[in-house]
């Protein structure tokens, strides 16, 4: 598929739908993964969010990333995508970094970056298509 061809795709859906992206980082040890606590829900997400109007997807992660945890990973690939509960469709990436230093560039009303292994990150409450993309994309040691 050509570049121009998936811009189409992704501006007919945003057409329909509302569109994000979401993404599955990882430490490059494998044991931790990097979720957004919000304190003011206490739930729990993946870092990510909207595309903006002739945003690539591929950008919009990027730059969501950067702007929620200072992260820019060392590598990124999407993977799946899937529809949310609440009724938007989720672009899902899987990412790794060396550096887990999060440097978050929001306001702490829109989430804080944390890291959490995979034993607590089974206990938290969140959305059950992260949590079943998550566990379907943990690397294996």
């Amino acid at each position: 598929m050509t570049l121009s061809q998936h811009y189409s795709i992704i501006t007919n859906m945003k057409k329909l739908f509302k569109v994000s992206t979401k993404a599955a980082i990882f430490d490059s040890t494998h044991e931790h993964i990097l979720v957004i606590h919000m304190d003011h829900l206490n739930n729990w997400g993946l870092p990510g969010g909207h595309i903006e109007d002739n945003e690539a997807p591929d950008d919009a992660i990027s730059r969501e990333l950067i702007e929620e945890c200072g992260l820019n990973p060392d590598s990124m690939q999407r993977k799946d995508f899937f529809m949310h509960s609440g009724g938007k469709i989720i672009l899902a990436y899987v990412g790794e970094v060396n550096d887990m230093s999060l440097k978050s560039q929001q306001n702490n009303l829109e989430g804080i970056p944390k890291w959490l292994s995979l034993s607590k990150f089974q206990s938290i409450q969140i959305e059950p298509n992260y949590r079943n993309f998550v566990l379907e994309n943990w690397p294996k040691k």
